[in-house]
């Protein structure tokens, strides 16, 4: 994808995202092409990182009544709270926006669990995953402290690609962790999908 695209692709998404919202967007393409990049992943995956990264929170800032309508729009029957719809409506928000030949499957379906995770999570699924929880702007201290060691971690991988994957399950697997917790402490419920992440990656 050129520069140009990629720009015209950031000033649509701009313009549907708050301020804040938009520094975050920025915050995960900077960290899934940081990834990306110390996992070995080729020039183009990691252009399409930073694709799906810009993309993954498109519908965040639209309304609960809005991701209603979007879910019967599209025919999504997968049970969701509203803290997660829009991981499921910007999925097909993207594809309808930039059409399938720039939002792929692989784009797709990064951005469709970016929030709940997955059973089979692939590698390309889970730096979008792990960018979303340790880009720069999360100022939690879970979400620092796990920046902190996945960055040093990073360090390490020399481009071996089976201690990247071993880095990225695990990580995804803390993050899953930290997220069931929380939940779990405010009693708020759990998306079923990530008690399937979880129970995939603790395998």
């Amino acid at each position: 994808m050129t520069a140009r695209k990629f720009g015209e692709i950031e000033a649509r998404v701009k313009a549907l995202q708050s301020g804040k919202r938009f520094a975050h967007t920025l915050g995960v393409v900077k960290e899934a092409e940081y990834i990306a990049e110390a996992c070995g992943f080729s020039t183009e995956c990691v252009e399409k990182a930073r694709l799906a990264a810009l993309l993954h929170d498109i519908t965040k800032n639209f309304s609960d009544e809005e991701q209603a309508k979007m879910f019967a729009k599209y025919g999504i029957d997968v049970p969701s709270e509203p803290p997660t719809m829009h991981e499921k409506t910007g999925a097909y928000f993207a594809r309808e926006l930039f059409g399938e030949e720039t939002v792929d499957d692989e784009i797709f379906f990064a951005i469709f669990c970016h929030t709940t995770g997955k059973t089979g999570m692939s590698a390309f699924d889970m730096v979008i995953f792990i960018a979303d929880f340790t880009e720069e702007t999360r100022e939690h201290k879970s979400c620092r402290d796990m920046r902190a060691y996945l960055h040093a971690e990073c360090e390490k991988l020399n481009g071996e690609s089976e201690k990247a994957e071993a880095l990225l399950r695990n990580v995804t697997l803390k993050i899953i962790g930290d997220t069931l917790n929380f939940l779990t402490l405010k009693k708020r419920k759990i998306d079923l999908r990530t008690v399937e992440a979880w129970n995939f990656l603790a395998e």
